[in-house]
Formats: structure tokens, C-alpha cells, sequence
């Protein structure tokens, strides 16, 4: 199935959204709208309302407003420009303020500039766990979202030279996390590694791959990073951006559309605008 938080004029809530519309959620194991505390109750026996609303009725929201971690993992897909890959996984952060959900506004910064799509394929943890083993890792998935690891691309230079804070202050401007449409239930994914992704500005393909390319699969991502951080349902764990095709990124401007599309899970549309 896939998850869902809408509004539907009543406020933020959890549902399950099919061809014939959105369901929202019953549980009180959770706050309505609460993404990760439903994943932490757990999915198995959820009860749906009978009323259904149609998508076009509602606001999508990002799947999961309040992850207790994003964790990014840096180049894990083959990259040219790089003499050599990370001898193990390397993760960076990226603040939960950035997240946006389906529809909203990228905002170009007004101290930022060359700023580029990083589409990723992003799963989120459903049960928690520590020094996890690769080979029951995707056992922890709950499923699958797609996230925009939107960068000031000038800034990471800066940063990566020295000459400014932390690697992160470049990835969580407000708004570089939108995040969507949906989560895709582990049983929708049988494979994350066998996923097509693709990305558009304004109609112009610029990424065409395969997560069959990442250099560290999934399930190496999450067993290496239970080492050092205690998992927890409503993680968002990101998989890496795929090397664009034109060889280096684009940067976005005022009035562009962005949209990312990766298989199985669904299309996450967002415009562009400057930062007010």
C-alpha cells in the first residue's frame, strides 16, 4: 500500500491513497496526522474510514513531518568527477525544518546560489535497532519515499574547502527537503535495487539511473549506520543522487518545475520560486 499524510480541510492525518482515492487512517495508537508514531505501532491490521476523498480534494503533505533522523548518504552512486569512492558509507544530516511536501515551493535562498536537484531514493526505518546485520536489514524498512536533497551548491564548495561551518549548513535551508508523494509499503518494493530514477527541470530530463548503481546497496546503508546511530522508526535514511546527465547539475531559477520520479514509488512535483 502506499501511506500518505493529507489534509482534507481538518488538518494533518494519516491515510493509505489507491486509484480510487484517500483513505485516511484509524488507530489511536498514534496523534492523527503522526506519520512515525503510526509506523512505530506498526502497520500490521491498520483499519481504513469508509469515507474516501478523492486526491484532487486534498493537500498531500510530506509522508513524515517529524523524522528523528535524516541521514544522507554522500556519493553512493559512481561519479567521474571523483578520483576515488568512499571506502566505507559517509552520512551527513539534514535538518526535519527542511522538509516540504508535494506541491510546495522550493525557495531559492537570498545569501545562496547555484542551487541543484540531488533526487534520491529514500527509505524510512519502521523498526528501530542497533548494529542491525545487512542481511535483515530491509527487515527494519517500513518503505519507500522519494527525497529532493535540494544543495546551495556553492556553499558545499566552500565548505568542503574550509572556509565555512558545517557540510549541512548548505543541505537544510528551509525548504531543501521536499519529500513525497507517498511512502511505498516494503511489500509494493521487492527490491530497492532494481528502482528506475528520473528527474526533470522544466520537462528537460536531466537524470536517468538505476539504483542498481549505488555504490553501498540499501541494506548496507542501514546495517553500517546502526553501528554508530540507534535506529528508530520514522528515520529517513537517503540512498545517494545518481551523477546527472549532462555530466554536472543544473541550477535552479525562479519559476522552474521540478519533478522526480523513481518506480514503484510515484512523482514528486515542487516549483520553484525566490525566497520572499
Amino acid at each position: 500500500m502506499k501511506l500518505v499524510r493529507f489534509d482534507a480541510g481538518t488538518g494533518p492525518r494519516c491515510g493509505v491513497i489507491d486509484a480510487a482515492g484517500v483513505r485516511e487512517v484509524l488507530s489511536p495508537a498514534h496523534p492523527a496526522g503522526d506519520m512515525a508514531a503510526l509506523l512505530a505501532a506498526g502497520l500490521d491490521g491498520i483499519t481504513l474510514t469508509d469515507e474516501r476523498h478523492a486526491e484532487s480534494a486534498v493537500r498531500l503533505l510530506a509522508p513524515i513531518a517529524n523524522p528523528p533522523k535524516i541521514l544522507c548518504a554522500w556519493v553512493n552512486y559512481p561519479n567521474p568527477a571523483m578520483a576515488s569512492m568512499p571506502q566505507v558509507p559517509i552520512f551527513f544530516s539534514k535538518y526535519a525544518s527542511a522538509i516540504i511536501g508535494p506541491g510546495d515551493a522550493i525557495e531559492l535562498p537570498r545569501i545562496g546560489d547555484e542551487i541543484v536537484v540531488e533526487p534520491e531514493i529514500a527509505a524510512v526505518i519502521g523498526k528501530g535497532g542497533k548494529h542491525i546485520a545487512e542481511a535483515e536489514a530491509l527487515d527494519h524498512v517500513a518503505g519507500y519515499t522519494i527525497v529532493n536533497d535540494v544543495t546551495a551548491f556553492s556553499h558545499r564548495l566552500q565548505i568542503l574547502l574550509g572556509s565555512q561551518g558545517p557540510y549541512m549548513m548548505a543541505k537544510s535551508f528551509d525548504t531543501f527537503a521536499p519529500m513525497g508523494p507517498c511512502i511505498a509499503t516494503a511489500d509494493e518494493v521487492s527490491d530497492p535495487q532494481a528502482l528506475g530514477q528520473r528527474h526533470w527541470v522544466n520537462g528537460q530530463l536531466e537524470t536517468d539511473a538505476h539504483s542498481s548503481a549505488m555504490v553501498y546497496p540499501l541494506a548496507k546503508l542501514i546495517s553500517y549506520a546502526s553501528d554508530f546511530f540507534r535506529l528508530q522508526p520514522g528515520d529517513v535514511i537517503l540512498c545517494g543522487s545518481p551523477f546527472p546527465l549532462a555530466g554536472k547539475p543544473g541550477f535552479l531559477q525562479s519559476g522552474d518545475r521540478v519533478e522526480i520520479e523513481i518506480e514503484g514509488i510515484g512523482r514528486l512535483v515542487n516549483p520553484v520560486v525566490a525566497e520572499g
